[in-house]
């Protein structure tokens, strides 16, 4: 990553980091909070982001074309859920196209751990920029009106350490974006 940009509450990490992308931040600049006030997910869904999750934007700037940007959603969401798995043990299952479920022992079932939002601005038939939004629920607590969801803490029982998830997320992350990426660039000539 270039840079971090921490608060300890935002809004939005993820319109937080489309304003620095428009303004022309580097690629690989994330955007990370404690918790975020207004949250939201796809279809402007609205994401809970209570303290003890993970919530966090990065800054792509990729050379490819709109139509593989789903393909990108795919492969962050691999990565949150390797990452789930090798750290925690957890048995999980990416939900196409932004979801990643974790089975939770308490409730017998698959609920989700983590959402993606991928935004992104073209130019000419390339993506100018793009910013991932991954949340995670890792210790927060859930409201009542997400019964179908789960966190790290509740599936395995297991402290979850913002800063270990950060750190081994990121080394999957960036092999699976470079090979993205490079498929990507493939279908342009």
């Amino acid at each position: 990553m270039s840079e971090t940009l921490y608060m300890d509450s935002a809004g939005s990490t993820q319109d937080f980091a489309r304003s620095l992308a428009v303004s022309g931040a580097s690629h690989g600049m994330l955007v990370l909070a404690g918790e975020q006030t207004l949250g939201r997910g796809r279809l402007g869904r609205e994401w809970e982001s209570l303290p003890g999750g993970l919530y966090m934007s990065v800054i792509l700037r990729p050379k490819a074309a709109p139509a593989d940007l789903s393909g990108l959603s795919l492969a962050v969401a691999d990565a949150v859920s390797r990452t789930a798995r090798g750290l925690y043990g957890l048995k999980t299952r990416v939900k196409p196209p932004n979801d990643v479920l974790a089975w939770e022992p308490a409730r017998r079932k698959y609920l989700k751990l983590s959402g993606i939002l991928i935004d992104s601005s073209t130019d000419g038939g390339l993506a100018h920029w793009v910013v991932a939004g991954i949340g995670v629920n890792l210790e927060n607590r859930l409201s009542k009106t997400l019964p179908r969801a789960t966190t790290v803490r509740r599936a395995s029982g297991a402290a979850a350490d913002r800063d270990e998830f950060l750190s081994e997320f990121f080394s999957i992350f960036w092999d699976a974006y470079s090979a993205w990426e490079l498929k990507a660039a493939s279908r342009l000539n």
